[in-house]
């Protein structure tokens, strides 16, 4: 099974962009034009712009590709905020899954999944993966799956 949300992910990067430029935009022209004698449109538009931002940046938006054919789980995510670059793997075979969490965090809005595998030298812990871009369709197929690998043992 492959799950890949290149579509939804360009989707989400476009619009954060869009969304910058369209700020930008209005606070320039404002400025120029002086549409409010108090600046209280800009005070307005600029804390609506953080606000989102803040979702935007708390939410972390990742391009994620899960594809568990072959031995080995491969999982790999690249952040879509500004400013963030990175392109990340996590790939283990599948006997080797210890267990897995689907945490919640950021007041319940971010679903992460963090993997723990066995290791010559104990367990070790991956870094949590966003599954905040993944449909819960998708999500529920990823668990599934690697509730398939931990049942096997």
């Amino acid at each position: 099974m492959i799950i890949n949300n290149k579509e939804l992910s360009t989707r989400i990067r476009l619009g954060i962009m869009l969304f910058i430029l369209v700020y930008a935009a209005l606070l320039v022209l404002s400025l120029i034009f002086s549409w409010s004698e108090n600046h209280t449109f800009e005070l307005v538009i600029t804390i609506i712009f953080t606000i989102c931002m803040i979702y935007a940046f708390g939410k972390k938006f990742c391009y994620v590709i899960f594809n568990n054919e072959g031995p080995k789980v491969i999982i790999r995510y690249s952040p879509l905020q500004p400013l963030t670059v990175g392109n990340y793997s996590v790939e283990f075979y599948k006997k080797d899954l210890v267990k897995y969490e689907i945490v919640r965090s950021f007041f319940g809005l971010r679903k992460s999944l963090l993997i723990y595998v066995r290791t010559p030298q104990g367990t070790a812990k991956y870094k949590p993966v966003s599954l905040a871009t993944l449909t819960k369709q998708e999500q529920e197929d990823i668990v599934e799956s690697l509730d398939g690998y931990i049942n096997k043992k």
